[in-house]
């Protein structure tokens, strides 16, 4: 093997203060008004998958537990 990296080492030039990259609320917002539907829905789906992960987390859990008590 060898040490070669095989992306080009170069030097980072930094941005100018000038130019700034838009924030997401930008991106997402037109010309400055709040969406908070939109963040509502994506808190919403946020919370869902928590619960989805965190039911999937117990059944593993429980099932390990019953597979040591079955087991014996």
């Amino acid at each position: 093997m060898h040490n070669e990296s095989p992306l080009p080492i170069g030097r980072v030039e930094p941005s100018s203060t000038n130019e700034k990259q838009p924030s997401m609320a930008r991106l997402y917002n037109r010309e400055g008004e709040a969406q908070s539907a939109g963040i509502e829905q994506q808190r919403q789906r946020a919370k869902r998958t928590a619960l989805w992960v965190g039911a999937i987390a117990v059944l593993v859990y429980v099932g390990f537990i019953l597979s040591g008590v079955i087991g014996r």
